[in-house]
């Protein structure tokens, strides 16, 4: 690992404490801490957030509240708009997305995530709120390292 990826990493993990941190008044219970969907970049899987989720949840956050998409496709195809086997179009992101965030809605019963994302998975949150319904169902998005 590159130690540009370790500081980006860094960087995002403490924009997200900072942020979350500057929203809340004070400890709360766990069911009302929102959940935050962690979304990984191109060609990555949601393994790259377990130590983040481990240092999440080692600060008091329910591991409940704590969820990583893992897309299917996760790597870009070389023209987004012609189908490319094993890749998937930023369409197919969002909407992996938007069905992530439905689930994670309905087993904590919260009306809004927070989503944190790295370098593609960043795209995908920006266009799920943007063009995919995402608007009314985003309290914060936190992104890191995306172009």
């Amino acid at each position: 690992m590159t130690i540009l990826l370790l500081r980006r990493r860094a960087l995002l993990a403490l924009a997200a404490a900072g942020l979350l941190s500057a929203c809340a008044t004070g400890p709360t219970a766990g069911d009302q801490q929102p959940p935050i969907v962690f979304v990984h970049g191109n060609g990555d899987t949601a393994a790259l957030w377990t130590t983040t989720l481990w240092r999440w949840e080692s600060n008091g956050w329910p591991r409940s509240r704590l969820h990583a998409v893992d897309f299917p496709y996760p790597s870009a195809r070389d023209d987004n708009t012609v189908a490319q086997p094993g890749r998937s179009s930023a369409d197919e992101q969002m909407r992996h997305l938007a069905a992530e965030v439905d689930k994670v809605l309905a087993a904590t019963g919260a009306t809004q995530v927070v989503l944190m994302g790295n370098s593609r998975g960043g795209n995908a949150i920006r266009h799920y709120i943007r063009n995919g319904g995402g608007a009314a169902k985003v309290s914060h998005a936190i992104l890191g390292g995306t172009p």
